[in-house]
């Protein structure tokens, strides 16, 4: 889905006819596919619990609902579900959290915060992950994308990345003197109007 929504934009901006439809066949079966339970795609799995599926919908949301700015379906759901996922230790234990699974957690609840669903619990997990993405930092070097990693190009992009997310979860953006651009940017790129 992040790949249609990335190229959808693409095609637009490159001024590429995009066939009649193909937007709204897109969105709609996102919207109708959406478990209402959890709003979003998929469901647990006993080894993994909800890690794919709230990959997917990073993926998703982030190539489509962000990129164009669309709202998404069920988004007290999607914070709700989460917020669960970012309790599961096997994935967020601080010595295991990898820039991925932090991305994941970061961007949905950002992309859902004007509900201020549970905004007192989005904070403390923002404020946590923000915490540790800091202390991953290493001066000359920049950031591991994850445990036992060399700090690199990509984790040091996605980190802050991350960085960014959290800190606008928290009001304190501003501080950091940077924004997303990229695939990582906040602002939509497009809109469907």
């Amino acid at each position: 889905m992040d790949s249609f929504g990335t190229a959808l934009l693409w095609s637009r901006q490159a001024g590429a006819p995009v066939p009649a439809g193909y937007a709204e066949a897109l969105f709609g079966w996102l919207v109708t596919h959406a478990d209402p339970s959890t709003g979003v795609w998929g469901s647990s799995a006993p080894a993994t619990g909800m890690l794919l599926p709230v990959n997917g919908f990073y993926r998703a949301s982030r190539g489509t609902f962000a990129q164009f700015g669309v709202p998404v379906s069920h988004p007290e759901h999607v914070i709700d579900t989460v917020l669960a996922h970012a309790t599961d230790e096997r994935f967020f234990a601080s010595e295991r959290l990898d820039a991925c699974n932090v991305l994941e957690v970061a961007h949905p609840l950002w992309l859902t915060r004007a509900t201020g669903h549970r905004a007192t619990e989005v904070a403390a997990v923002a404020r946590t992950l923000l915490d540790a993405a800091l202390e991953r930092w290493q001066d000359g070097a920049g950031v591991a994308f994850g445990p036992g990693d060399e700090a690199g190009l990509q984790g040091t992009e996605m980190w802050l990345a991350i960085t960014w997310y959290l800190a606008d979860l928290l009001g304190l953006a501003e501080a950091l003197g940077y924004r997303p651009r990229g695939v990582h940017r906040p602002e939509p790129a497009d809109s469907l109007g």
